[in-house]
């Protein structure tokens, strides 16, 4: 009999918008601040389940990208408060154009998942890693593609799991993003695994120690190593850990409404806050005290505001680091600098990935942009890792390696801080555009995957964000809440010893994921053909 089907199936629909928005769900419940990082291990099993069932491709499109495009609309909520009503149409954009990667990765899981079920071991191992890496290099390449936008690896949903965490030190962000899919889909496999078994007459078999390892699956396995490579890599970090030394520092927290904070009638106000809030401080006896990005709306050109900035120095007895509009050749830089009782410090960073509609306006000798956009003068960017050297009350100089703003979801400027000799990373940042939503915790998430990745602290200045200092195990050490500054200690190797493995070698976990995804098409083309 023909089948007269004009559509697709019922269940199809069930197991497409079913288990791709339990999957959406799940990813959202990831992430701070409403999340926990074990959700992670399980979110996309709902997705690879109803894969495995091969169901309808049509639809399978049609809900891969709308749960994606929801995803990410939930997760981006925070940008309509930027530019309003510009940022509501940041906001349909960019979470269209960031859909795209999480719906490229499902196609694949729908082409090569079902293939899986009647394929030997080898195959299965091999699938099983090619779909890890796609996920691995379409992470990486949103963080290049047009200018990039790394927000919210997978890896970000781990920040409080120390154990996991650690595998930073060694993949990086986005290896740790490749471990946590082969957890997933180890997962997937074991109960496709166990419901094959309950269809058939094994599952009579009474259960017992040898009957329950027969259960388990080579893909399993993969997403146990995954754990207990975890645990090792915690426990050798926790054997081999250097002598350090301590630096006190004072990382201010304003609450300065962005929209006010460039109204010259409220100079004045801002000022005072930040005089009280770096006095205050001072009374801790910090080695260095920090400023948020831009922390006022003048340029270090002007006479009266180092002045200002030198009295703030005699204030807190310190030096500080400050968020500061900086001139330079073509223009002004988005910069950090160093302020002593001397006055500014050489050398100075200049933040080297801005943001796009924000601090330059991209195709704008093409487009008439500049009409719309609220840019009278695009930031002039920095070229390479600069350090700051700081010196604290003790005599212990120290190299502090700058990241502005949204740089520290990048993690290769990160990186080369660590080449570079950086014994910590300072982030000065401006989170007062997100509101009083997601967007400061998951900013805050990504400076614990730098501090980690690399094992140097972090310290964090933020304008309605998070103040602290970050331990390179990727713990965090609240150091200012609204009026009331405190300081925290930073741990700093004294000997600065030799960096980690993924400083030393990069995303080495891309390329491996990238050459097993590539392995994976041609065993899948191969079979197609076959099956022809």
């Amino acid at each position: 009999m023909t089948d007269r089907r004009l559509g697709p199936r019922f269940s199809d629909a069930w197991l497409c918008w079913g288990g791709l928005g339990l999957t959406a769900l799940l990813l959202l419940f990831s992430f701070p601040p409403l999340g926990h990082p074990f959700v992670a291990f399980f979110a996309l099993i709902p997705a690879a389940l109803a894969a495995a069932a091969a169901p309808d491709w049509r639809l399978w499109r049609r809900a891969a990208y709308g749960t994606s495009w929801l995803l990410w609309v939930v997760l981006l909520a925070w940008l309509r408060h930027i530019y309003p009503p510009l940022g509501w149409l940041g906001l349909v954009l960019l979470t269209a154009y960031c859909a795209l990667y999480p719906f490229l990765w499902l196609v694949a899981l729908r082409w090569i998942f079902p293939a899986c079920r009647d394929a030997g071991a080898p195959a299965r191992l091999l699938a099983t890693l090619g779909l890890a890496g796609a996920w691995g290099l379409l992470e990486w390449l949103r963080t290049i593609a047009f200018t990039g936008f790394g927000w919210l690896p997978l890896s970000a949903s781990q920040q409080g799991n120390g154990v996991l965490l650690t595998l930073c030190a060694w993949v990086g962000p986005t290896g740790l993003s490749i471990g946590l899919v082969l957890i997933n889909l180890g997962l997937a496999s074991w109960i496709i695994r166990l419901r094959a078994l309950r269809a058939s007459a094994d599952s009579l078999e009474p259960l017992t120690p040898t009957s329950w390892f027969r259960r388990l699956t080579p893909e399993l396995y993969l997403g146990l190593a995954v754990i207990a490579a975890g645990f090792y890599c915690t426990l050798q970090q926790l054997a081999r850990e250097a002598p350090r030394q301590e630096v006190r520092i004072a990382a201010l927290r304003t609450d300065f409404d962005p929209t006010e904070k460039w109204d010259s009638t409220k100079l004045d106000k801002h000022a005072k806050a930040l005089n009280s809030l770096t006095v205050a401080a001072g009374q801790e006896k910090p080695d260095v005290v920090l400023w948020p990005e831009a922390a006022l709306p003048l340029s270090t050109d002007n006479a009266g505001y180092v002045t200002f900035l030198r009295g703030n120095v005699a204030g807190a007895g310190c030096p500080l680091l400050i968020g500061a509009i900086e001139p330079r050749k073509n223009g002004y830089a988005n910069s950090a600098v160093v302020v002593t009782a001397e006055g500014l410090a050489k050398p100075t960073y200049a933040k080297r990935h801005l943001v796009p509609f924000g601090e330059y306006v991209p195709l704008a000798d093409w487009l008439p942009l500049r009409k719309v956009v609220p840019i009278a003068q695009d930031c002039v960017p920095g070229e390479g890792a600069t350090l700051l050297p700081l010196t604290t009350r003790s005599g212990f100089t120290f190299l502090a390696g700058p990241l502005v703003c949204y740089e520290d979801v990048f993690p290769e400027l990160a990186r080369e801080h660590a080449l570079a000799g950086a014994d910590l990373l300072v982030v000065v940042t401006n989170d007062g555009w997100y509101g009083n939503e997601a967007g400061d915790a998951q900013h805050t998430a990504h400076s614990v995957l730098m501090a980690v990745a690399t094992g140097i602290p972090v310290a964090r200045s933020g304008n309605a964000g998070w103040s602290g200092v970050i331990t390179h195990r990727g713990i965090l050490q609240p150091t200012s809440i609204p009026g009331a500054p405190l300081s925290a200690s930073a741990h700093l190797r004294r000997d600065r010893g030799e960096p980690t493995f993924w400083v030393r070698h990069g995303d080495w976990a891309v390329g491996l994921g990238g050459l097993c995804f590539g392995l994976t098409y041609l065993w899948r083309r191969r079979r197609s053909a076959l099956a022809a």
